[in-house]
């Protein structure tokens, strides 16, 4: 009657116990989409995630944080657009070596270069 009672016990459990594996398993899987998708950047705070850019000082402040870690690359000029930020990237010679975008809405740098 015991193992009657266990065997009947066990088919019930089963499937629970499969079920909460697999919930985990999918909690584990990160699933990125091929464009939009924002990350934890190595370089601290959540790159990509939508912030609201006013100026052209919350402009700047992004892109130093995202080029802080290059030498001798800094902000040579930020001209404002309906839309969105552009700015050049200089380096130590003076020459451009990207032209970037930040959209106003979001945040986000893009290359236009």
């Amino acid at each position: 009657m015991r193992i009657v009672i266990f065997c009947i016990i066990i088919v019930f459990l089963l499937p629970l116990v499969a079920q909460a594996n697999e919930q985990q398993e999918e909690k584990n899987l990160v699933q990125c989409p091929a464009y939009g998708h924002y990350w934890r950047s190595y370089k601290g705070g959540w790159y990509g995630a939508k912030r609201v850019v006013e100026n052209s000082s919350e402009a700047n402040e992004i892109i130093i944080k995202f080029y802080v870690k290059q030498k001798g690359i800094r902000v040579h000029r930020i001209i404002e657009s309906p839309n969105f930020f552009q700015a050049e990237i200089i380096n130590q010679k003076g020459r451009v070596v990207d032209t970037v975008i930040i959209d106003k809405r979001t945040g986000r740098i893009r290359s236009i270069f």
